[in-house]
């Protein structure tokens, strides 16, 4: 009996030794950050693609590992987390590294030297799409495979949202990836040409995972949720969570029985494309009467807006743009808004145009915060600040606190703007004291 114990334990440890050699570590760059803030984030995308296993773990830091140990490195790479990548790269072995996500899929040609395989477009099928030949390929979607949760702490995601705590958890699931309508400025047709919907059958099991984890809050992540046919039947399989539910869609989806149903199923916020109020857009041609819909169901309306740095070059266009800005949101009253810098994507209808204001130096910037399109240090300080100014004094002001709710209720809305303010203020305070 003895001699049996000894055996089974030799043999216990050579699996354990086997599974740490098999390790596939999954990785986000930039790196996930764990505080509050600007840089706070959902789940990330690489818990899609990593297969099942016990071999299987998300790192929260890019840290160096010992390849030894490993079998792949599963990384995901956004623009602004290029640098970042090539260095932690540089001291890893390229045979076990597989890279996805934007950067890859538009700039395959910057990853040759630094990854095995190079994947383009959405991706849940691990060993099948690595199986592929060639270092260029196609993600491959079977939707068989839930993402990892169990690999990340739900609790990381210190999202801004009006209402929310900090203690909150918030959840997040995708429906469908890319979408049809093919703005000049919007990048997603770049990773999914057409609507890719995950089967009802996939979502229901998701769900019924994402409930284990008891979020309070869930962002539906698609682009554009009602463009479904069945997205009824998808809102209320996710309403199922009890979550407070909020999501992006466009006005022209939105009608007085959409937006209905919408209430009846937990969906506390609508995130809107403003977009640049420069622009006519197409699907914003109802766009007021939509969002009075929206207040007539008790929905609250998020909308996100974008700042073209070289059409906002002196003072006076400054001025201009941002009392129009103000114009509009003292006509739509939204309880959220959200500032974005133009950020030039290529394979969109405006990189032709912005194309040569775009270098390898600026991918760190691609976080829609940074005027990087401006290269005078001094000037993009202030434009940067007067994004966040004019948010914050459409927040403090009387109309605001009077017409739409109070801002100063210690949600994460409220602490990441006194945050913004704390940072923002002294830095615009030492510009003065500089001359172009």
């Amino acid at each position: 009996m003895k001699e049996n114990r000894t055996w089974r334990k030799i043999e216990f440890n050579d699996i354990l030794s086997h599974r740490k050699k098999d390790r596939i570590i999954g990785l986000a760059f930039p790196a996930q950050n764990k505080g509050f803030g600007l840089k706070s984030t959902l789940e990330p995308a690489v818990l899609s693609v990593l297969p099942s296993g016990n071999n299987v773990e998300f790192s929260l830091d890019n840290i160096d590992f010992n390849d030894n140990d490993v079998k792949y490195y599963v990384c995901s790479v956004y623009i602004s987390g290029f640098d970042e990548f090539k260095i932690w790269a540089e001291k890893h072995n390229r045979k076990k590294i597989i890279v996805g996500g934007y950067h890859p899929t538009t700039f395959p040609e910057e990853f040759i030297r630094y990854a095995e395989k190079i994947v383009q477009g959405p991706c849940d099928n691990f060993y099948d799409t690595i199986a592929q030949e060639g270092q260029i390929v196609n993600g491959i979607l079977s939707f068989k495979n839930l993402p990892r949760y169990d690999l990340y702490d739900i609790k990381l995601n210190q999202q801004v949202i009006p209402d929310k705590k900090k203690e909150d958890r918030c959840g997040s699931v995708w429906t469908s990836q890319g979408c049809p309508m093919r703005c000049d400025f919007c990048c997603s047709p770049m990773m999914a040409p057409s609507l890719i919907s995950k089967p009802i059958s996939a979502l229901k099991k998701e769900i019924a995972q994402i409930k284990k984890l008891s979020p309070k809050w869930l962002f539906i992540r698609d682009e554009n949720f009602p463009l479904q046919k069945d997205w009824k039947n998808r809102l209320d399989l996710i309403s199922e969570t009890k979550a407070k539910i909020y999501l992006f869609a466009s006005a022209n989806l939105l009608n007085k029985e959409v937006l209905r149903f919408m209430k009846e199923k937990g969906v506390y916020m609508i995130c809107l494309g403003l977009e640049d109020i420069t622009v006519p857009y197409e699907k914003n041609k109802k766009l007021d009467e939509v969002v009075d819909l929206i207040k007539i169901n008790k929905i609250y309306t998020y909308l996100s807006f974008i700042v073209d740095p070289l059409k906002i070059v002196g003072r006076e266009a400054g001025e201009e743009f941002y009392q129009k800005l103000m114009h509009r949101f003292h006509e739509l009253k939204p309880e959220m808004v959200c500032g974005n810098f133009l950020m030039p994507f290529r394979g969109t209808k405006i990189w032709d145009k912005y194309y040569q204001y775009v270098g390898p130096d600026d991918y760190k910037h691609y976080d829609s915060k940074t005027a990087f399109l401006i290269k005078n240090p001094i000037a993009r300080e202030k434009m940067q600040f007067f994004m966040f100014w004019y948010q914050w004094q459409y927040y403090t002001s009387d109309f605001y606190n009077k017409n739409v709710r109070k801002f100063a209720v210690n949600d994460t809305l409220y602490q990441r703007f006194c945050e913004l303010y704390d940072e923002y203020t002294p830095r615009y305070e030492k510009l003065w004291d500089v001359r172009p």
